[in-house]
């Protein structure tokens, strides 16, 4: 598991070939996020430049339902993206 001086991660909930996806708490404001890395120590050019246009385009939308997208951050030689946790707004009773 990573470990992200601004979060606490409280479970690995995806893995996939390229990334690994966390939920968590930005200790800052106690906000509940998602926190997706690449999977990859030393992702390529390419793969960075994927994942920055990834960024980019969540961050643009504006939709009800779609996890808003919080940053992009440098983490070790990788980049993690924060995003809205959605099962916490959407919580079942």
């Amino acid at each position: 598991m990573i470990t992200l001086t601004n979060y606490k991660i409280t479970a690995q909930i995806h893995e996939s070939f390229n990334s690994l996806v966390y939920r968590g708490i930005q200790l800052d404001g106690e906000i509940p996020v998602i926190l997706k890395v690449l999977k990859a120590d030393y992702p390529t050019p390419a793969q960075l430049t994927r994942y920055k246009q990834e960024y980019e385009i969540n961050r643009s939308l504006n939709i009800d339902g779609v996890a808003k997208v919080y940053s992009l951050e440098n983490y070790q030689n990788t980049l993690v993206m924060s995003l809205e946790d959605l099962a916490d707004r959407h919580s079942v009773y």
